[in-house]
């Protein structure tokens, strides 16, 4: 796991200022505390800062080939790398050390552009053919590691991470408006987008070659078409096993101590029997609770730890860690924190980081196997839309506040077009909320339907699929990469630890795309095949309560301990004037979530996170 960064010159061949790439690795020295290293030619310029996880005395980055003709610098890890090593000996390539980068600085030998396909793990990578003069970058198929770029007049920087590769850019950056406005609906920023204009982030999934005829991307990778299994449930749920099995087996490869965050749901509890099964030792699980009994789940994370003698450790995350650690958080990622989980991640992650350099992480159970209650729920939409609008108006209005999940829900199900639909499930704000919150001015500069097109473009590619399917793959285009992955990357990262997600191994991905849909949920119960695939691995306290979600109880202490933070923050003058919202539209968030009228603290979330970026990293 390391840091990668890099500029190509290729449209002015000016040489590379080797000050800017050093203080962009300086920028991500916690990514790579081990080690640094450089590679310089000309208008060319690699860096790197390595966490040494495989191979720790050879693997030095940037790496070349044997004439040293071609360069690599890499970030994440390839579980496959042993396995393709004697065919490239075979073909006499040379080894100088034992890490997986090396391979697949011979692979790209042995097949150009096509030794992506190769590849099986979680990669951003930059290799330079001098010999061809081309700079390329790629990102794994899921986008677990992230790598964004700038282009500038003939020129290209890149950097695993926004505030490195601030370092190396020319001119300064600007707020992109279309980007904050998509901010307050999605609580991310979709790909390709970010905060600023001209930054892009690669796509997962894709590669971007850069050369004398200029810089284009492509896609090398997408989740397959559904294809109906014909071999009965049971079956169907021992096949789930055996690839998650190969997956989580495949992330035991390290020359470092390993571990396991253990929320107490169904996907990591998952992870902690099949590591224990394969004979990991010593398995130690972490996990993270609270005071609040109905948020913590670390009851069920002990009788997982119980049941496979883990050597477990436990965190109660409390308010005054949120009041204390946001603004670092939100000035180390240089973007608002887009969930109050980063705060309990990065907290976990650096308890951690005493004792393992690896985690194994459940990310992604939920995108590949229906988990979310939205999945079943969305079945209701037909019903719910067909209601008088006023009636469902009344109908949520009416409803207290402790019934708030409902009343979300119902809020989106009488949508009818599905990609506003799709897109309003996670939103902080629904759109009628916008365009209370903002200015007109600020209005005026932005297109208020681009939140449900960017759900509509990836809707559109899989017309041909079950509207669950359809829901699914959105979640792992979107939802997943761009807000849960880039977190669960930035905040392990931040702690100098790498995390390992073995339900996206992508051959898993693939294998779950192609399951029945009748088999994903049945009736209201989500996650329904996973589940009973899981039966003889994770106890039925665990397999069968009512799903949680890795949450924060900020809402309850916006409005007791960190109640003055809230306004203090938002009802400042300096947050009024702005310019980017009605004042009395954001006074009336924090009076209607303070009064108990209705809950807003997803919307407040996203308020105190941008104020405090606008107050210290913009």
């Amino acid at each position: 796991m390391c840091g990668i960064c890099g500029v190509f010159n290729f449209g002015n061949g000016e040489p590379v200022d080797p000050v800017a790439l050093k203080r962009a690795t300086d920028a991500m020295a916690h990514r790579g505390p081990d080690d640094e290293g450089f590679h310089l030619d000309g208008d060319l310029g690699l860096g790197n800062r390595r966490l040494s996880i495989i191979d720790l005395p050879g693997g030095h980055q940037p790496i070349a080939n044997e004439d040293e003709s071609v360069w690599i610098t890499f970030n994440g890890e390839i579980y496959n790398y042993r396995d393709l090593r004697p065919a490239l000996l075979a073909r006499g390539h040379q080894f100088r050390t034992n890490s997986d980068t090396e391979t697949i600085l011979h692979l790209y030998e042995e097949h150009d552009l096509a030794f992506l396909d190769h590849l099986r793990g979680m990669f951003a990578l930059a290799i330079w053919d001098s010999g061809k003069r081309r700079l390329l970058l790629a990102r794994d198929r899921l986008g677990v590691k992230p790598l964004l770029y700038r282009l500038e007049a003939g020129r290209l920087a890149f950097a695993s991470e926004l505030r490195a590769l601030r370092e190396l850019l020319l001119r300064p950056v600007e707020i992109d408006p279309q980007s904050v406005y998509d901010f307050f609906g999605f609580r991310y920023i979709p790909a390709p987008r970010t905060f600023y204009r001209g930054v892009e982030k690669l796509l997962p999934g894709h590669f971007l070659v850069a050369d004398s005829q200029g810089v284009r991307s492509q896609a090398y990778w997408d989740i397959p078409n559904e294809e109906e299994d014909p071999l009965p449930a049971k079956d169907i749920a021992g096949e789930v096993v055996e690839h998650l099995r190969e997956s989580v087996r495949l992330r035991l490869i390290a020359d470092v101590p390993l571990g396991v965050f253990l929320s107490g749901g169904t996907d990591s509890s998952a992870v902690v029997a099949l590591m224990a099964e394969l004979g990991a030792r010593p398995l130690r699980t972490f996990s993270v609770g609270f005071d609040e009994p109905e948020y913590s789940e670390l009851p069920f994370a002990r009788a997982v730890a119980r049941r496979y003698a883990t050597e477990h450790q436990e965190l109660v995350v409390r308010p005054e860690h949120l009041s204390e650690e946001l603004p670092r958080l939100v000035a180390f990622r240089g973007e608002p924190v887009a969930e109050p989980t980063d705060v309990a991640l990065f907290l976990i992650s650096r308890l951690a980081s005493q004792s393992v350099k690896v985690v194994l992480a459940g990310e992604g159970g939920d995108e590949l196997f229906a988990g979310y209650p939205k999945y079943a729920a969305d079945r209701l939409t037909g019903l719910v839309s067909a209601l008088p609008q006023v009636a469902t108006a009344a109908l949520i209005r009416w409803l207290p506040y402790r019934q708030r999940r409902v009343k979300l829900a119902l809020e989106a199900l009488s949508i009818r077009d599905e990609a506003e639909r799709f897109a309003t499930w996670f939103a902080s704000f629904s759109r009628e909320e916008r365009e209370d919150l903002f200015a007109r001015d600020f209005l005026a500069e932005i297109d208020p339907e681009h939140p449900a097109r960017v759900f509509e473009s990836y809707l559109d590619k899989v017309r041909d699929r079950s509207p669950l399917k359809r829901m699914l793959y959105a979640d792992l285009k979107i939802w997943l990469p761009d807000n849960l992955l880039l977190r669960g990357d930035l905040m392990t990262m931040a702690a100098s630890i790498e995390e390992r997600v073995p339900f996206l191994d992508h051959r898993f991905v693939e294998f779950a795309a192609r399951l029945p849909t009748r088999l994903l949920t049945r009736g209201f119960r989500s996650k329904a095949l996973l589940k009973d695939a899981l039966r003889p691995y994770v106890p039925k306290e665990v397999l069968y309560r009512r799903k949680v979600g890795f949450s924060v109880p900020v809402g309850d202490w916006f409005r007791k301990p960190l109640k003055s933070l809230v306004a203090d923050l938002l009802l400042s003058r300096e947050a009024r004037t702005r310019g980017y919202f009605h004042a009395a539209g954001i006074e009336r968030f924090v009076r209607e979530h303070f009064d108990g009228v209705r809950d807003r603290q997803k919307q407040l979330w996203a308020l105190l996170n941008f104020e405090l970026w606008c107050r210290h990293v913009k």
